[in-house]
């Protein structure tokens, strides 16, 4: 059975436009790729261009001491939310905060030294820019 050329087309175009939202920059997907600096006692993340990003991100960091120093700054004008927690190698939160324009360097309470996770959690984030530093206290 033949297919008109007007139905063709509408069947292509649907085609065309379902494969281009597939595999558009979903954020959500593999997309987000930030610049890291995983080091024993010293880690730094980085990342440009988010758009209406979900989802959250673990990284194992080693720690050698029992806290850590925790600096971040983004550009101001963000929406959405970016939040840093991090948690021990027991398992305990010792900082958890939104990513801030001019986060101020704080240091954590006390933990086990060890594998730390450190978590970046987005909802709704939009910002041209993020940046976050741990380093051993």
């Amino acid at each position: 059975m033949k297919m008109p050329l007007s139905t063709w087309c509408r069947a292509s175009l649907l085609f065309a436009l379902l494969t281009g939202v597939a595999c558009g920059d979903d954020p959500t997907a593999p997309g987000i790729e930030p610049e890291i600096v995983n080091d024993t006692d010293s880690f730094s993340y980085q990342i440009r261009d988010l758009r209406n990003v979900w989802g959250s991100w673990d990284y194992t960091w080693q720690n050698t001491g029992t806290s850590a120093t925790v600096s971040h700054a983004t550009n101001a004008g963000a929406t959405g939310t970016a939040t840093l927690t991090v948690r021990d190698a027991d398992g305990t939160q010792v900082y958890s905060a939104p990513l801030a324009s001019s986060g101020e360097p704080v240091t954590s309470p006390a933990g086990a030294p060890g594998a730390w996770t450190v978590t970046v959690t987005y909802a709704g984030y939009t910002n041209d820019q993020v940046n976050f530093e741990l380093s051993k206290q």
